[in-house]
């Protein structure tokens, strides 16, 4: 695994954010400023004036039907936080968004000449030994078509060595700010880590890709969280929107 060289050498300065307006990319944006990078956020749809970011450049482009190039002119770097939403139409056929729209990124990429990316995955993708039966037993199946487009995202750039990947895979998602505890191993979570906090996971690949680490890595991340974020009734009630 290569650990990096650092911003010093290899200048990541200006990093395009795909799916800035999401749940993830919004904190993505918003770490990426306070550590003092420009940002692009590339987007299908601009959010509305109210809910931008101050300082960050927005562009509206469609990652599925290309012509992405332009949006990433002058960056040094790429962030996909491009995520599909769960729900019964999206667990029997998700949009391609991880293997068309990705595959559209690093032609982007090619053309504009930048050869860093940070991807965001799942660490669901592989069985993972840590996670809770219950957990295995019924979420992990209703999500194998998404994963499967996970797991074509991440075949497609472990065949990109010409490219600075890193795929990040983080453990169960909770809607909560950073905790500043991320636990992180290569691939497999780490013991107890179920569950991973928004502005934690957030924060990470922006860490990776301007310090150069995890460079042809796929880290799991998550941390132990308190029993009321952990139990299947937790899962229902974010399920339920409650």
């Amino acid at each position: 695994m290569d650990v990096g060289v650092g911003i010093s050498k290899l200048g990541y300065k200006r990093i395009a954010v795909f799916g800035g307006s999401g749940a993830t990319g919004r904190e993505v944006v918003r770490h990426a400023l306070r550590a003092g990078l420009e940002v692009v956020s590339v987007d299908q749809t601009l959010p509305d004036e109210a809910a931008r970011v101050e300082g960050v450049s927005y562009h509206k482009a469609d990652v599925l039907k290309g012509g992405i190039t332009q949006a990433m002119a002058g960056c040094d770097a790429v962030i996909s936080a491009l995520g599909v939403a769960f729900s019964p139409s999206n667990a029997l056929s998700p949009p391609p968004l991880y293997i068309e729209g990705t595959g559209n990124i690093l032609g982007g990429m090619e053309r504009a000449g930048i050869k860093r990316i940070a991807v965001i995955s799942a660490a669901f993708v592989i069985d993972q030994p840590n996670l809770p039966n219950w957990f295995k037993l019924t979420v992990v199946p209703a999500l194998h078509n998404i994963l499967e487009q996970m797991r074509e995202m991440g075949t497609l750039l472990e065949g990109r060595l010409d490219l600075r990947w890193t795929i990040v895979r983080p453990a169960w998602l909770l809607h909560k700010p950073a905790a500043d505890d991320l636990l992180v191993e290569e691939e497999f979570l780490p013991d107890r880590a179920f569950r991973c906090r928004i502005g934690d996971l957030a924060a990470f690949p922006v860490e990776c890709v301007q310090h150069d680490r995890h460079v042809h890595a796929k880290p799991a991340v998550g941390a132990p969280e308190e029993e009321e974020f952990e139990s299947p009734l937790a899962l229902g009630d974010e399920f339920a929107g409650r």
